[in-house]
């Protein structure tokens, strides 16, 4: 039951941002907090905005390397095989490697049995650089989960532009 207000709640949410508005009324005192609570909450049963239950760090190693980090919210975890990285924009410079740390197995409602992290993941990026290209946009995609309430958030994209030494 909890599920289903929270994902009914999101969509009430997401349809209200993009009705237009007729006009300007001052929230009910404590409407604000009411909302934002829906995903600011610390409570391990509530889910959380995508941004906070899943961060990415991206660093410049070297000029053929990067670092990043991702880092799912205590009671959630990502699926491996879901995380990928690409680049666009990159002039003469590719992915030769990407490595990723072993997770850990689990049998999941969905996917079966897959591997999955619930702590910090490590992830090394090996780059090819045929030109003298030194701006590039990386893609990060993965998906993960609530691991007590069992939803899971669409893929998420992200991509951040880097200055290569």
């Amino acid at each position: 039951m909890k599920k289903r207000f929270a994902l009914y709640a999101i969509a009430a949410v997401s349809l209200g941002a993009a009705l237009p508005a007729f006009a300007q009324q001052s929230p009910a005192p404590g409407a604000q907090k009411g909302l934002s609570g829906l995903f600011a909450s610390p409570k391990p049963d509530e889910l959380i905005e995508p941004d906070l239950a899943f961060k990415l760090k991206v660093a410049v190693k070297g000029p053929n390397a990067l670092q990043a980090e991702l880092l799912p919210a205590p009671g959630y975890y990502l699926y491996k095989d879901k995380i990928r990285f690409s680049l666009k924009d990159a002039n003469g410079v590719a992915i030769s490697t990407i490595r990723l740390p072993p997770g850990e197995m689990k049998i999941d409602q969905i996917f079966g049995k897959t591997e999955v992290y619930r702590k910090a993941v490590p992830v090394e990026l090996t780059l090819n650089r045929s030109g003298k290209a030194n701006k590039i946009t990386l893609t990060a995609s993965y998906q993960g989960c609530h691991e007590k309430l069992g939803v899971c958030y669409p893929p998420i994209e992200k991509t951040i532009n880097l200055n290569l030494p």
